[in-house]
């Protein structure tokens, strides 16, 4: 992503001013092109907005393509508490992919312009880009200094809210196809909301919400502090952030991983049935964790059920790759209009 880490070039004296004006933010999305007038501002504002959206498409659908087989296995591994490698997970590796690809593709190309649309509530000031040949960062300098909170905290709740916002958005579809992967034939998007809406109404397409709010919650905070924290904390430089995009992913994978099984024992619920409440599967889990005899099998059975490794490493995988795709289609546009700028 377009995500660098802000510096400023020269620091205050004082530790409070150097603790405020030093924020770990994400960079605005036109943050990386020059503009002469308000007017050209707002309108390449709107251009790069709508860029960065089919950028995170485009890296969806991609994403969708190479991890399908994984993702469908995960899935009936954990609905059906069988082991991740069972060659019953990796028949018919492909059904469902269209609804994973018109699924993929929404989540691709919200999270991360949402990321940027409350970062810049969160954290308000305006920047000017310096460029910095050393170690092919960005700094800045800080025009306006009342931030309302501290950047850490802004970049965490940025996190929550575009996590929030993208759950509420994407879960009908993925209520669907969760759906058409407990099958052995692929029906189709439209039959399949069709039979679910006639066995349950519109519940079946509520199945795994509050879940999926609470994981990408958790989630979303978790990956975009840690990430934004660990580039800044170590300085790293564009062709290096991928290994802080892997790390943050799999800890907030971790962190949400009690709600992405209560999300998935809920989307396999069959439609005339209501399922089980967060609270009850996190309880059935916890008693279940309990009934192992000893610490050793305690540990094993919730890293099974949580799925702490194949999940983990698919997670963190998956959120490197998207990103590397994103920054580069992106790069490649700002760079575009840079070109365009400098012969214009």
């Amino acid at each position: 992503m377009m995500a660098f880490t802000e510096r400023t070039q020269q620091p205050s004296s004082s530790p409070l001013d150097q603790d405020v004006i030093k924020p770990r933010i994400r960079r605005r999305l036109t943050s990386t092109v020059h503009h002469k007038t308000a007017d050209n501002n707002d309108t390449v504002t709107k251009d790069v907005t709508y860029v960065s959206f089919l950028c995170g498409i485009s890296a969806g659908v991609l994403q969708a393509g190479l991890f399908n087989p994984w993702d469908r296995a995960l899935y009936l591994s954990i609905s059906k508490q069988t082991p991740f490698l069972s060659r019953e997970n990796f028949r018919n590796p492909y059904l469902g992919f269209f609804q994973s690809v018109g699924h993929r593709a929404l989540s691709g190309g919200l999270y991360y312009p949402l990321e940027n649309v409350f970062c810049s509530i969160l954290l308000p000031f305006e920047s000017q880009i310096v460029d910095n040949d050393k170690n092919t960062m960005n700094y800045c300098n800080i025009t306006n200094r009342s931030m309302v909170i501290h950047p850490g905290i802004g970049n965490f709740l940025a996190g929550t809210l575009a996590g929030t916002c993208n759950a509420l958005i994407v879960n009908p579809i993925s209520a669907i196809k969760y759906k058409s992967w407990g099958r052995e034939v692929n029906r189709g998007m439209a039959t399949e909301a069709v039979e679910m809406f006639e066995k349950g109404g519109l519940r079946p397409f509520g199945n795994g919400l509050l879940p999926t709010v609470y994981r990408d919650l958790v989630f979303g905070g978790t990956y975009t502090f840690l990430r934004l924290e660990l580039q800044y904390r170590l300085e790293l430089s564009q062709d290096k952030q991928w290994t802080a995009n892997m790390a943050a992913a799999a800890m907030a994978t971790i962190v949400s991983g009690p709600f992405n099984l209560a999300r998935n024992v809920q989307y396999a619920t069959r439609s005339k049935h209501k399922a089980d409440n967060v609270s009850k599967v996190l309880h059935d889990f916890v008693m279940e964790t309990q009934q192992q005899s000893t610490l050793w099998g305690k540990m094993r059975f919730v890293q099974n059920r949580l799925r702490i490794g194949w999940g983990t490493v698919r997670v963190a995988v998956g959120m490197s790759f998207g990103h590397f795709v994103y920054d580069r289609m992106l790069g490649m546009y700002e760079d575009h209009q840079v070109e365009q700028e400098s012969t214009s």
